[in-house]
């Protein structure tokens, strides 16, 4: 299931044994970075005052915001860009170009629930000095649904009937039914809601192929300079900034697909921010002098999906076995060198509507081999199980991803081995298993190591509903329930917290009976930054680009 986190575009990787003064003039020469008083009151003396310099592993393929799907455009997208809404590093909504969250408190949401309303902030410009308005959000909207445009979120957005503009500072968003989670999908600056000008794209000829791709002109802190294709991406300070002008001049987004190289780098000093390190790099991170080091919580989760209309999957006594044989806190501990939260939901457990007495099976290989035993299997003297003339042998599908992964799959592997289950590992890339057709949306696989990036707003409909099975979704379990449809229905027509979250605990708990998934990991995202860097608070689902323009270097 991808979270649009994986395929990585082909991008020059940054040589790790370049020294730090030929990387700062290929970085910041043609860029006018000063580097006077860089030893100042800074701790390293490699800190650049002004400048921040920051690692993405895949090079964006585009940075207009309404085609974009991969996380790292919309990560660098949120420095040049505002939607209405933003998450902070609390992972709550906080206004952005809205004055305010809507909420049925402030009359922003009205009590049928389908009308919310919000009132923008006056002065906004774009950074080429128009005016923004209710329009840009207006024309934002038909761009997303226009069927022409290649971008992801036309299914999101035609749940709008339409979006109103009574002045050039009210935007009414009608929808065509209540639903819970609206403040989460529609305009939320990180994903699938930043305001495009209409002044520069509605006379466009084609916006899918328009030079916005590669010259976006935004309303965010920080406007785009150049693109070094396969090298960096160098933003600069909007000094018309509705927040204010940035504290720092420059940020110099370096594409560094190798997390050895990334590290490389974090160790001489010639990064600011690095997000993209791995769990075995972790403990020694934590010693690098002038280094902060440490793990956010995420909403991304790792899961093992069976394919319930292939056998021996059709049998829930079969996955419950698998699912028993299976220690999660141990896979957290080799696979992620404890840098993750073992799961044992399809919602975490710092989420709102999470339920800890969710049914979750316990790890417990005794009960899983009673339970093959109650579904007709037969262990034979060699330690393999039968049934009718059959073999309790199937794959697992992985993707060659990172070092964990093939741990994760591995530690599964042995897992199964034990209580007489083989299984054939197949590495895939991911592009493999999750374009289109694919392995996953077409159902060729037995069981797969899956994963889907969430946020706050608890709803899993896209992986769990039955009108989202693969390929009209992202359903790859095949699974179909009609109850846990009903609920999930039920649940995103109120926006009642305290009635959302008891249907969430009946779908937790339906989900962990019938087994579909098996929830594995929440990653915890690993960081590196440099002790000189003032103002710098991670945000845990979209990007940390939320509050640039309060960092101080």
């Amino acid at each position: 299931m991808p979270y649009f986190s994986a395929g990585l575009p082909s991008s020059r990787q940054v040589a790790a044994g370049l020294t730090f003064i030929i990387l700062t003039l290929h970085l910041f020469g043609c860029t006018k970075v000063s580097t006077s008083g860089s030893s100042g009151n800074a701790g390293n003396q490699s800190t650049i005052h002004g400048a921040v310099r920051l690692a993405i592993k895949a090079e964006p393929n585009t940075l207009n915001p309404v085609i974009s799907g991969l996380v790292q455009e919309g990560y660098v997208e949120t420095a040049i860009f505002d939607g209405l809404v933003q998450y902070d590093d609390h992972a709550q909504l906080v206004p952005d170009l809205a004055t305010a969250v809507p909420s049925l408190a402030n009359g922003g949401i009205s009590r049928d629930g389908k009308t919310i309303t919000f009132h923008l902030r006056h002065g906004v410009l774009w950074q080429d000095g128009a005016p923004l308005t209710s329009a840009d959000v207006a024309f934002t909207y038909q761009v997303y649904v226009n069927p022409k445009i290649n971008g992801y979120y036309q299914h999101t957005y035609a749940r709008l009937d339409n979006v109103a503009t009574p002045d050039p500072y009210t935007v009414v968003l009608h929808l065509k039914a209540a639903v819970a989670d609206a403040l989460y999908r529609f305009f939320v600056r990180g994903s699938g809601g930043y305001v495009i000008p209409k002044h520069l794209l509605a006379n466009s000829r084609d916006i899918n192929t328009d030079r916005f791709s590669q010259h976006p002109v935004g309303s965010g802190p920080f406007r785009f300079d150049h693109w070094d294709h396969g090298s960096q991406i160098i933003l600069q300070a909007n000094p018309k900034y509705f927040g204010g002008q940035p504290k720092i001049r420059s940020l110099h987004i370096l594409i560094v697909p190798n997390p050895n190289t990334e590290l490389s780098m974090v160790s001489s000093h010639e990064l600011d921010v690095a997000t993209d390190l791995t769990p075995t790099q972790y403990n020694g991170l934590k010693h690098l002098a002038g280094v902060r080091a440490f793990l956010v919580p995420t909403y991304f989760e790792r899961f093992l999906t069976f394919n319930v209309r292939r056998e021996p999957f059709t049998d829930v006594r079969v996955r419950k076995a698998l699912a028993m044989a299976l220690d999660r806190g141990r896979i957290a501990a080799t696979a992620y060198d404890n840098t993750a939260i073992p799961a044992d939901s399809l919602i975490p457990p710092y989420d709102w509507a999470y339920t800890k007495d969710n049914g979750a099976p316990q790890f417990d290989p005794a009960q899983a081999k009673a339970l093959l035993r109650s579904a007709g299997w037969t262990l034979d003297a060699a330690n393999q199980w039968h049934k009718n003339g059959r073999t309790l042998a199937f794959g697992l599908l992985n993707q060659p991803e990172s070092n964990s992964l093939s741990v994760l799959a591995q530690e599964i592997q042995r897992a199964w081995r034990d209580i007489g289950v083989p299984v054939d590992i197949r590495q895939v890339p991911r592009n493999v298993i999750y374009g289109s057709p694919g392995l996953a949306f077409s159902g060729k696989f037995d069981t797969l190591i899956d994963d889907w990036g969430a946020d706050t707003e608890p709803d899993r409909s896209h992986i769990i509903a039955s009108n989202e099975i693969s390929p009209r979704g992202f359903n790859d379990a095949f699974f179909s329930d009609p109850q846990i449809d009903a609920w999930s229905e039920a649940a995103l027509a109120t926006y009642d917290q305290a009635t959302r979250k008891q249907f969430y605990a009946l779908i937790q708990r339906r989900l962990n009976e019938e087994l579909p998934y098996v929830p594995l990991v929440w990653e915890q995202r690993i960081y590196s930054v440099n002790r000189d860097l003032q103002g710098f608070k991670a945000e845990p689902i979209y990007s940390d680009f939320w509050n640039v323009q309060d960092w101080q270097i």
